[in-house]
């Protein structure tokens, strides 16, 4: 368990913004177009592939989901959705779908690339990107819901580890009246 300072926390969530950014711009230099916020986007493997083959074909960008951006561990909604779209694209890229095992595979991806671009295993911005990827993931196949609270969720995990911030996020969901 790790308990940073608040400046702490401010800089490794710019040094995560920074990487997420450049991973985004990489990502759409490789594929040849970008992405955007929607409201309507792809459901589903079958339907990622179908948008990006729409998107190879026209040039228009990615679809991503322009919700629950509000309340990530990046540095403001244009993050989360750079995010959103280097992690749809690697699931067509793994050829995974949205079981906890294929999530967990490119949660490895996401990981891995944060290595090789600088984000060492031990820094807390490589804490961060663990508790946002495989963190939540686990979250979801134990409670069947999202996490509603993200930053604070990421923060949790890295302050008082995956189990207590799992019951921390499941009670404040339950208490906010937002539980399915």
């Amino acid at each position: 368990m790790v308990n940073p300072t608040p400046a702490a926390i401010k800089l490794a969530r710019l040094n995560l913004s920074a990487f997420v950014q450049r991973e985004a711009r990489r990502t759409a230099e490789e594929l040849g177009f970008g992405w955007r916020p929607a409201q309507v986007t792809p459901s589903g493997l079958e339907g990622l592939r179908a948008e990006l083959r729409s998107c190879h074909q026209t040039g228009l960008p990615f679809r991503v989901l322009e919700d629950f951006s509000e309340d990530t561990i990046f540095m403001g909604k244009a993050t989360n959705w750079a995010f959103r779209f280097v992690h749809d694209t690697r699931h067509v890229w793994l050829n995974a779908d949205f079981s906890t095992e294929a999530e967990l595979e490119v949660a490895s991806c996401h990981l891995a690339r944060a290595k090789a671009d600088g984000l060492e295993t031990g820094t807390l911005e490589y804490a961060f990107l663990f508790a946002d990827t495989v963190g939540q993931t686990l979250y979801v196949e134990h409670t069947h819901r999202f996490v509603v609270h993200q930053r604070q969720f990421v923060l949790d995990c890295v302050r008082l580890g995956l189990d207590q911030a799992i019951e921390r996020e499941s009670a404040s969901v339950y208490f906010d009246g937002t539980a399915s």
